[in-house]
């Protein structure tokens, strides 16, 4: 019976929420080649969590054959030329990408603990366990270099036994999206 439990209890924490996403219509999405990664805002629980999240939009999008500039080398160019980050049309330029991903955490939590306890049918406690949970919250958009326009934005709320993995499936539903906006 505990088994079953822990089983149950583990498919419904996999299952995560379904993604919500929304893409400019007319938008011709084949003609983005390269995207960049930059900044994503974290939340106050963890102010590098917004790191951990684009890190993991770079490796997932990267094992997906997408083109991705790298982070580092997006902030520093960021920092060298003194630019804003919300100035999409030079940062494509100097950057020599038609896109930029970009977003915020919306939810972080990690080690959410909880207690279950069995008991047998006469009410009497036979065992107890502790699961842990991680939630994260992710909203993310993909911006024109030349128009600054957002022509995808998703959102995606996940969970799982650890924050990697919450991370990780967060990251991996929003890129899901990107098949029905054949991107690539």
């Amino acid at each position: 019976m505990k088994k079953i439990i822990l089983v149950c209890l583990s498919l419904f924490m996999l299952l995560g929420c379904a993604v919500r996403y929304s893409v400019k219509k007319g938008y011709d999405f084949t003609k983005v080649k390269r995207i960049a990664v930059c900044e994503f805002s974290g939340t106050s629980v963890l102010a590098n969590s917004g790191d951990i999240v684009a890190d993991e939009f770079v490796l997932q999008m990267i094992e997906k054959g997408y083109n991705v500039i790298e982070r580092s080398k997006v902030n520093l160019l960021i920092r060298e030329r003194n630019l804003d980050s919300t100035d999409y049309g030079r940062l494509g330029k100097l950057l020599g990408v038609d896109a930029i991903l970009t977003g915020s955490v919306t939810k972080y939590a990690e080690d959410a603990s909880r207690m279950i306890y069995y008991t047998d049918s006469s009410g009497v406690l036979r065992s107890e366990a502790t699961i842990s949970r991680a939630v994260v919250g992710v909203s993310a958009r993909l911006i024109d270099v030349n128009t600054g326009e957002v022509v995808w934005t998703a959102r995606n709320d996940d969970e799982a036994f650890d924050i990697q993995n919450a991370v990780s499936f967060v990251v991996a539903g929003l890129l899901d999206s990107f098949k029905a906006i054949k991107l690539q």
